[in-house]
Parts: C-alpha cells; structure tokens; sequence
C-alpha cells in the first residue's frame, strides 16, 4: 500500500498540464471555499516504548501485535481552504482517531517487566490539526500546484495500564504500570499538492505534507500523502474516494522519561466535498 501511494504521487505530479484553450477545470470556476468531511477506513501499525532513564527500564508496547487494540479501524476527517485570489489562500485540516482494548487475562514480556496472570488496557485518541498557507506555483484551465507552509498540532493521547504479578530482574511482585504518552506540541508543516480535472466533472488530486521540528520536549517527524479522485454531482457539491497514508516518529522526553512512538496507517478515503 505505502509503495503504491507513493509511485501514484510521483507518476500524478508528472501529468503534463492541458493548453489554455482546455475547458475549465470546475463546473463552479467563480467558487473561492472549500469544506469536505469523510472517513478513512485504515490498517493501523503503532510501537510505543517508555524508558526510565532514572533505572534504565524499558517498556515496549506493540498495540496492535500484543495487545489487541483494532489493527483495522477509521479516521474522521475535515479539512477546508478559501482562496483570496489566483495567488494566496489559506487552509486547515483535521483528523481523530479512537481506539481502546481492555484484555482481561494476559502473560507478556514487555521488554524489561514481564505481566503474568495480569489485565491491561489500552486507548488511543489521538488528533492531529494543521493549518497552512498556499502560494500558487502554477494554474491553468484544468490544473494547480500550491506550495503549502503551516503549522501542524500533533495531540498524541495514548493511555497504557496494567496490573497483576509483575517480574522485573527476576523478582515477582503484584503491582501496576501506568504508562502516558499525552502532549500537544506545534510543528512546522511544509508540503505541496496539485490538482488535475480530466472532465469538468472528474478530477484528481494529490497532496504531500511534511512535518518535523521541536517544541518543548517533543521532537517529531511526520510524512502525510493523499492521493483522491473528485467526482462533481453539481456546482456546489462533489464526492471524494482515495487512498491515504501517514506515519509519525515521535519522541517525548524529559530528564525523568523518554517516551518513543511510531505511528503510522495507510489506507481507502471516502468523503463529501462542497464548493461555494
């Protein structure tokens, strides 16, 4: 899946532009805003490990592998822009995540602590919000490319828990681990998108955003890709259908705790699309 988004942006981003006798791109070329809102249905692949840099004790977390939170599941998302003219707009993104498990019986080694006899539990609810600048680098009739430069808010909420019979170095004792990965930090973003209309009514849209930089204790990388088809019905209104896929490193620390989390999806997009 990852492989075949990125080989779509490249080829996409290839596509020769039509001549300006070329019919217009839109049925509604007056319209300046844009709103959509839909929902991915994703394959998940998430690590986490928080280490105590006081004791040198990891604990490793492979959500989906280990513990049983939905490998497969969905991602709502919004975005919109406005257009001022040919040259500036602006634009915002949104996207949440909600998964949890709850496993009543479990034995695990968890790096440096093994669970025995024990339960655990496990959510994520995560969001990621971006809003961005875009400065047109080109347009004709039937095709735009914009450089975008924003800032990206990841709201990372995971929440670990367990209890039970707990062995570390060897030694057993009934206790608990509580485990947080729970910030909000503002990233630079950086990307590029580019529409290309084969008919007034079908067009193909696909969009590349980066995000990396500090802030505080977090330090993250992030890659987006979405590639969508756009299907008009009317003026006004449309349906979107495509592929998606996101991966984000992450790493939390403070002079107690490092916390790492790899983040990451990919999969199929369907949602709304209104113009005005």
């Amino acid at each position: 899946m990852r492989k075949t988004i990125l080989i779509l942006a490249l080829l996409f981003f290839g596509m020769p532009a039509l001549s300006e006798e070329a019919p217009p791109y839109t049925l509604n070329p007056e319209a300046k805003s844009a709103l959509g809102l839909g929902i991915a249905a994703v394959r998940f692949d998430t690590k986490l490990k928080f280490t105590d840099k006081t004791t040198n004790r990891g604990i490793f977390i492979d959500p989906e592998g280990t513990l049983g939170l939905p490998e497969i599941a969905t991602v709502n998302v919004l975005y919109g822009h406005h257009r001022f003219n040919n040259k500036h707009s602006m634009g915002f993104s949104y996207f949440a995540v909600k998964r949890e498990t709850d496993i009543l019986s479990l034995d695990n080694n968890f790096d440096d602590v093994i669970l025995a006899n024990g339960r655990a539990s496990l959510s994520d609810n995560t969001r990621f919000y971006n809003i961005f600048y875009g400065y047109s680098l080109f347009q004709d009739h039937r095709s735009k490319m914009r450089l975008l430069a924003g800032i990206n808010a990841l709201d990372l909420r995971y929440a670990f828990e367990a209890e039970g019979e707990l062995i570390i170095n060897g030694v057993s004792e009934n206790g608990t681990i509580e485990e947080e990965a729970n910030v909000l930090a503002p990233l630079p973003l950086f990307g590029i998108d580019f529409d290309y209309a084969f008919t007034p009514r079908w067009a193909l849209t696909t969009q590349v955003k980066l995000v990396g930089g500090s802030y505080q204790d977090v330090s993250a990388g992030v890659l987006q890709t979405n590639i969508n088809a756009r299907y008009s019905l009317t003026r006004n209104f449309g349906l979107m259908m495509g592929l998606t896929y996101f991966e984000a490193d992450v790493d939390i620390e403070d002079s107690e705790e490092l916390i790492e989390v790899n983040y990451g999806y990919d999969g199929a997009y369907l949602g709304a699309h209104f113009i005005f």
